[in-house]
């Protein structure tokens, strides 16, 4: 457990699999729940091409209560560059996507 500046627990807010995940980052020596999946979404726009890592990040109960009574969302970035980054709200389906297989 981490403590941010006002002295409350931070507890990690988990990374999800959805249906959408096509790629999967692990940690050497880690454990699945050290994956991070993420879905590797390419996109081409006027004739650029661009490539997003989406990542679906799951709030627990009491973190969903925190967040329903004013309290904010902190994103922390490691090292001394900022990369590019949103955060937002999504709704894909959690878990591995249903098999085509008949």
């Amino acid at each position: 457990m981490t403590y941010g500046p006002d002295n409350m627990p931070k507890p990690h807010i988990k990374p999800r699999r959805t249906h959408l995940s096509n790629y999967v980052f692990k940690l050497p020596g880690g454990t699945q729940d050290n994956d991070l999946w993420v879905w590797v979404d390419t996109r081409t726009e006027g004739g650029v091409q661009s490539t997003v890592l989406r990542s679906c990040w799951v709030p627990s109960v009491a973190q969903r209560e925190a967040i329903a009574e004013g309290c904010n969302i902190e994103l922390c970035i490691w090292g001394e560059a900022h990369p590019p980054v949103s955060v937002n709200v999504c709704s894909y389906p959690l878990g591995k996507a249903p098999s085509n297989d008949g």
